[in-house]
């Protein structure tokens, strides 16, 4: 289980490590972190960058990296990766490719090459990082497979009732696609402010999963959205009830 953490919007260092205790405490075993490089290594968020690897590692807590802002950027990944590499557990390559390919008409053979060079670089800094490719629908199957031969781990992203219902057939489609024996949850939220809803969501959701045999769940998010928040909510309370009792 992991959560995504906007941490480089928290005003100072102390609390990124109070929040990382949080979230180990609640039992999560993954923190889900977005890309931020600055090859100053005096940046405020370079060294919140550095303050959130030590504690996490210091607390057991694995780091999944996002995918960066621009694809086609592999210089700011290799530096990236020449600092933090040997620290990471999982790196996405892409993320939502085929919402890319629909939102930016994105030429799907661009997509596959770009996820297939991500993966090159993440595997020639470290070996042993796991990389994830994830989609927002399994209905684009050409562009799944593709991109499933160069990853370790196909992700799909569910926000919606419909998703949740229809779960099991679209995990059965995605996994005859890709070839894969399991995926993950890679972005698992519900946007409302009723806290009721969401906590029965998100746990109807993690039961589900769990199964229909799914790798890993994670959640969107920790803090700083309103709706899709769980920090303060019933919803920690709940899904931190339920990992315990997994």
């Amino acid at each position: 289980m992991g959560v995504m953490y906007l941490y480089y919007y928290e005003g100072d260092t102390l609390t990124i490590v109070d929040e990382l205790e949080r979230i180990r405490a609640d039992g999560f075993q993954i923190v889900c972190i977005p890309f931020w490089w600055d090859s100053d290594p005096q940046h405020p968020n370079r060294i919140k960058t550095d303050v959130l690897y030590a504690k996490a590692l210091q607390l057991g807590l694995k780091i999944y990296v996002r995918q960066p802002d621009s694809l086609w950027d592999y210089e700011k990944l290799q530096a990236y990766l020449t600092v933090y590499a040997e620290k990471i557990s999982y790196f996405q390559v892409i993320n939502e490719a085929d919402a890319q390919f629909v939102k930016e008409w994105s030429v799907p053979g661009e997509l596959v090459s770009a996820a297939q060079k991500y993966a090159e670089i993440v595997k020639k800094a470290n070996p042993n990082i796991k990389t994830v490719a994830s989609f927002a629908t399994p209905l684009m199957p050409t562009l799944i497979r593709d991109i499933a031969k160069h990853v370790d781990i196909i992700a799909l992203d569910i926000y919606e009732e419909i998703q949740l219902n229809t779960f099991p057939l679209q995990m059965q489609t995605i996994l005859t696609t890709s070839n894969k024996h399991t995926i993950w949850i890679g972005e698992f939220g519900h946007a409302t402010l009723d806290d009721q809803a969401q906590a029965n969501f998100l746990t109807r959701g993690l039961d589900t999963f769990k199964k229909n045999g799914v790798e890993a769940v994670i959640i969107w998010c920790w803090k700083y959205n309103s709706s899709l928040k769980i920090k303060d909510r019933l919803a920690e309370k709940e899904v931190a009830k339920w990992i315990k009792g997994s």
